[in-house]
């Protein structure tokens, strides 16, 4: 079951050799677990191997698809260089629709349209019924004619610009220059002939030009230091669903413009369709694989051993012409996830975990003690006995993962008028589910927390530096833990702008007007202390058109230890179309989307701190602390 989980893990990547293989073995594991007597246990295992199984075979299906897109391709390529005279194209290509450009360069080169000996005029052809392109069930009987016989059929020799357009018609000539020729040399045939009807002169077809543009990439570039660093334990991949016009079911979208395209297509597709009650069609699904040693189980003591191993827009003149329409919408905002990001992450795809709550070493204290000479001499024991702490049984918790879910209502016509304006409220949409994801997170964070204070004393740079000191220091002693072992700090992103401030407004001198944020994070780094900033703590209201919107005067950000909290990953990220009876008779359709989220605490402490802050540039040296009189120091 183990090697069927990890070729599964890997399964884009296997040969079609081992894709076979791999669904033999589910077939055969099935097949053993089937004869087993039937416990949920049995039953979560048959499940689990049928969903597999429809995983490989869809994977199959993707790949035959794939092998027979890139024969035609292959094929259509071949005509194009091998020309299509002769049923020579339909054979190598095997492609029906080749018949059409044959058949009429074969009319040309046929016309009986003679040309008489130079300085002469020419002379009108014998009257002969008009070439007709042959019926679609006599071409193998053209292909088959020798060459003896079509000279017979043709005269001895063709107009210039017939033999022209044969000639070239021939060579590795584009379809649209081909069809160009084609059409010459009918009209020249004709131009000779003695005034023979239209029909003889073959039905000509002009070849589709496709016109392509290369779109420069104007999207802005995100300096490296400021990117999310992602979890390389997950790995996302975003599949098509089934009936979607132009996509095969499970093949790969490159990003979510490609989302929104598909979106429309397959509503496009469902034009037709009468009636409906909550009908779901899945356009994508976005999907997060883990390998083995981040999927937590039923299995407690692996489930721990796995835990432990993770240390973790202008102004316009007077100009008299219509302006021009600008469909592009402006765009901004971001779905970086670093709170998610930060911490260690499990799949949880049975909807939660289970897990052994951890014991404090404050629990310890009766476990020892000191047995002195005197204790052991005397007749009446003081202490009567050495200390001892009664061991209890582990005790299990359990943690479910939550729904964060989304939901916008678009109308048809909008849709199919505007999809630009479709594609940016996908965007703010996704925006606002990460935000509201991320602060589902931290509330998950802060409910596990022993929530603190810590008032202001000076300016919100050094004092920020003191509490996260003094915090760690604590959390450091209460545990026994080393001095150099890391603690994870959450703190909203806004406090390094504040921290900016506070020092910009420090004394002249100081040379604290540039500091940047890699130095700021240099003064944590020195405390052994990770920091997060996350972009969804304590949100600034909205800017009205009065005073300017000052920093906040107090905040809460979080301190524990690395690994304290797990990010339980519980499915998968679907995009789709709702339409029910209501929503066709509005002409509407909805677009959902959701994840399954959980936090397990599985440490023992994490604390919770509102600090009250001033963003005033004052040190320790500047604070007046007797009314009147300024202090060389402060007592913290």
């Amino acid at each position: 079951m183990d090697r069927i989980k990890q070729m599964m893990d890997s399964l884009p990547e296997l040969s079609d050799d081992q894709v076979t293989e791999l669904q033999s073995e589910i077939i055969n594991e099935f097949e053993t677990v089937e004869k087993e007597e039937p416990t949920p246990q049995t039953v979560d295992a048959m499940t689990s191997l049928a969903d597999m199984l429809d995983t490989v075979r869809t994977e199959v299906k993707r790949r035959e698809a794939a092998a027979v897109e890139l024969v035609q391709v292959a094929a259509e390529a071949a005509s194009r260089v091998h020309g299509s005279t002769e049923g020579e194209a339909e054979t190598e290509a095997g492609n029906m629709t080749d018949e059409v450009v044959e058949d009429t360069v074969s009319e040309v080169v046929e016309t009986p349209a003679a040309e008489a000996p130079e300085g002469e005029a020419p002379a009108a052809p014998e009257e002969k019924a008009p070439v007709e392109a042959p019926a679609e069930g006599d071409e193998s009987e053209e292909e088959n004619m020798d060459g003896e016989a079509k000279k017979k059929a043709a005269p001895a020799e063709a107009s210039a610009d017939a033999e022209s357009a044969a000639e070239l018609s021939t060579e590795a000539a584009p379809e649209a220059e081909a069809a160009v020729l084609v059409e010459d040399g009918a009209e020249a045939a004709s131009e000779t002939s003695d005034n023979t009807e239209a029909q003889t002169a073959p039905e000509t077809m002009e070849a589709p030009v496709t016109a392509a543009a290369e779109n420069a990439d104007l999207t802005p570039e995100v300096p490296a230091d400021r990117r999310p660093t992602p979890d390389s334990s997950a790995v996302v991949a975003i599949t098509a669903g089934a009936d979607i016009p132009g996509y095969t079911a499970g093949s790969p979208l490159s990003d979510m413009t490609e989302v929104s395209e598909a979106m429309v297509r397959r509503l496009h597709g469902l034009r037709n369709i009468k009636g409906g009650d909550g009908d779901q069609h899945i356009v994508a699904s976005l999907i997060t694989s883990y390998p083995q040693e981040r999927t937590l189980t039923a299995d407690t003591e692996s489930n721990n051993a796995k835990i432990k191993g993770v240390e973790a827009l202008v102004a316009s003149g007077g100009h008299s012409t219509p302006f021009e329409v600008r469909y592009d919408i402006f765009a901004f905002g971001s779905t970086v996830r670093p709170v998610r990001d930060s911490l260690p992450r499990f799949q949880a795809d049975r909807g939660g975990i289970r897990y052994i709550v951890p014991p404090v070493l404050s629990d310890y204290d009766n476990a020892v003690g000191v047995w002195t000479a005197a204790n052991d001499a005397a007749t009446s024991p003081s202490p009567a006995s050495k200390t001892s702490l009664t061991v209890a049984a582990a005790t299990e918790t359990t943690v479910a993962t939550d729904a964060v879910t989304l939901q916008l209502q678009f109308g048809n016509l909008v849709t199919r008028a505007y999809p630009e304006l479709v594609a940016r409220h996908n965007e703010l949409a996704l925006i606002q589910h990460a935000r509201e994801a991320e602060q589902y997170l931290m509330s998950k964070i802060g409910a596990g927390s022993t929530a603190i204070t810590s008032t202001s004393l000076i300016g919100v740079a050094r004092d920020f530096l003191v509490q996260v000191g003094r915090a760690s220091a604590g959390y450091r002693s209460r545990h026994r833990l080393d001095p150099n072992a890391p603690l994870r700090v959450i703190a909203p992103a806004w406090v390094k702008d504040a921290i900016q401030a506070d020092l910009a407004l420090a004394m002249p001198g100081d040379g604290t007007l540039a500091a940047s944020e890699a130095e700021i994070e240099g003064y944590l780094r020195a405390r052994n202390v990770l920091i997060t900033w996350t972009i969804d703590g304590d949100v600034f209201g909205a800017q009205s058109a009065a005073a300017m919107v000052e920093f906040g005067d107090t905040f809460v950000w979080y301190i524990f230890a690395e690994g304290t909290f797990l990010f339980l990953d519980g499915g998968t990220l679907d995009v789709g179309i709702i339409r029910d009876s209501t929503l066709v008779g509005t002409n509407d359709y909805k677009m959902f989307i959701e994840t399954f989220e959980g936090i397990a605490k599985v440490g023992v402490e994490s604390l919770k701190v509102t600090s009250t802050i001033s963003v005033n540039g004052a040190a320790a040296a500047l604070r007046d602390t007797t009314g009147g009189a300024t202090a060389a120091a402060i007592e913290l």
